[in-house]
């Protein structure tokens, strides 16, 4: 009878458990329900976001940058370079430390360079044709890759045996230069300078040949003369700065961005930098010429890969990117939206696009098409910030800080930026979606890492700029990171793809 009772307490106690413990399974169900209503409603709430597809939601600690290197495993074809943010953990020139600049220090350092750029569009000729640019050899030609802003570069080696040299990688510019020796005046660069003695395929040019001459049909011209019949070049800046020397040839190697395998080019034309001044000491290296220039890589290397290249800019200081010659094999042209170039090479070397519509959280704004036409918009590797025409770039603030309303308006930085944030006390924010509409309906959407940028979760700012001289629009880096942007010269159009960096 004793045994009989206590099965029946065991039994009682397992019941009451069963039902404790089904009463907290269902408390907890209802606490979560009661939560997700809650983020539902809070989102819902975000001033002008309908739905979560016209809007970014993401955590405040992604936005900020990274002192870890992340480097890219896609890669595009076997014909690509690995791109690396100068100032970035994943940079050799760095020696894998993060030597991170404030974004109100990489505005000011972009400044020469748009000046340089919008001197060149501001001079076109008399015949009404507005990207007609003179022939005058006062104009400055390209930028000091110190100060220029951008700061993406890559590596190549030159010469045989090859020699390693860093380069920034410019689609405003054409020339590619290094630096030489024996310098006559030389800057501080990380990896040693190199030595035209050492290569046994470095060959000079003489001053009547063909290759010489192209330095006299480059706009601005390139051509400084001759020393006992050796072709010499010459490049000045807006900012006073320049550098000099001979116009040579030699091979070029490049590692792919897979590092399984090598790119070699022989007979490349290069500047060979003697007379070097106006940079200083803080990672300065040369840069390749990417326009649509007849000294450009672009164009020196047009039946390898057909005037056709695209790039991947990276994500943010701490990821890689690359940079695609040729046509890759897995370029799906149903991603890529392109848009055409209106300019021949003959009138502008820049990739000049047109600018159709800008839309933030989805609405187009009310932007006339004369705001957009007036100094037309560039596609620009060197720029970091995107500069827009005044009254477009009022509106995008406008609109923006509109669906931000919720968040805590800081104001402006110094004389940078002026649509800042203090994202302090929230784990997670939502940063409406920002769009770029082109001709024949191209379409670049950009990365939340392009729409804003952070020094800190105090200071989070909008990553766009009015264009201050009234010239036009320049699309920069940092609205192109994530995205596919490919480059058909040949074709005279630039496309957009999803992004694919990662």
């Amino acid at each position: 009878m004793g045994i009989l009772v206590s099965h029946r307490k065991i039994y009682t106690i397992h019941i009451v458990m069963a039902v404790f413990l089904r009463f907290l399974l269902q408390a907890s169900l209802l606490v979560s329900c009661l939560v997700c209503s809650c983020l539902e409603n809070t989102y819902a709430k975000e001033p002008g976001e309908g739905q979560n597809s016209h809007s970014h939601i993401v955590s405040v600690s992604s936005l900020l940058p990274s002192t870890f290197c992340n480097r890219s495993r896609k890669v595009s074809s076997k014909d690509s370079l690995e791109l690396v943010h100068k100032y970035g953990p994943c940079s050799e020139l760095n020696q894998g430390k993060a030597k991170t600049l404030s974004w109100s220090e990489i505005l000011l350092k972009d400044k020469p360079r748009v000046r340089s750029i919008n001197f060149r569009r501001r001079y076109m000729n008399s015949d009404g044709n507005r990207f007609e640019q003179t022939k005058s050899k006062n104009l400055p030609f390209g930028y000091d890759p110190e100060i220029g802003g951008g700061d993406i570069y890559a590596k190549i080696d030159i010469g045989t045996p090859g020699q390693s040299n860093y380069v920034i990688l410019d689609t405003g510019s054409d020339i590619t230069w290094i630096q030489c020796k024996p310098c006559a005046q030389c800057f501080k660069q990380p990896s040693p300078i190199f030595d035209p003695s050492k290569s046994s395929s470095h060959t000079t040019l003489p001053c009547n040949s063909s290759n010489c001459n192209l330095l006299s049909v480059s706009r601005p011209p390139h051509l400084q003369g001759c020393v006992s019949n050796k072709c010499r070049y010459s490049t000045g800046y807006l900012d006073g700065s320049f550098s000099n020397g001979y116009f040579v040839q030699d091979k070029l190697t490049f590692s792919t961005a897979d590092r399984k395998s090598k790119l070699v080019i022989n007979n490349y034309l290069f500047g060979c930098g003697l007379n070097n001044s106006g940079v200083n000491s803080d990672g300065s290296i040369g840069f390749m010429g990417l326009s649509r220039a007849p000294i450009s890589f672009v164009y020196q290397t047009a039946p390898l890969f057909k005037k056709y290249f695209s790039y991947c800019v990276p994500s943010d200081f701490s990821s890689t990117g690359y940079l695609t010659f040729g046509k890759p094999d897995d370029l799906n042209n149903k991603y890529i939206k392109f848009t055409p170039i209106p300019t021949t090479p003959q009138q502008s070397q820049f990739y000049d696009v047109i600018i159709t519509g800008i839309s933030v959280a989805g609405k187009k704004l009310p932007i006339k098409s004369s705001v957009y036409a007036d100094g037309g918009a560039i596609v620009d590797s060197g720029t970091a910030v995107t500069r827009l025409q005044p009254e477009a770039y009022a509106a995008l603030r406008s609109a923006f800080r509109k669906e931000m309303a919720r968040y805590k308006f800081i104001g402006g930085v110094g004389n940078t930026y002026d649509t800042c944030y203090d994202f302090s006390s929230y784990d997670t924010v939502v940063i409406p979606k920002v769009s770029f509409y082109f001709e024949s309906g191209a379409e670049l959407e950009v990365d939340v890492k392009g729409i804003m940028l952070a020094d800190d979760v105090k200071t989070v700012c909008l990553a766009f700029s009015a264009a201050d001289d009234g010239v036009g629009a320049i699309l920069g880096n940092i609205m192109q990171r994530s995205i596919q942007v490919v480059h058909d010269v040949e074709g005279r159009r630039v496309g957009f793809g999803p992004g694919t960096c990662a």
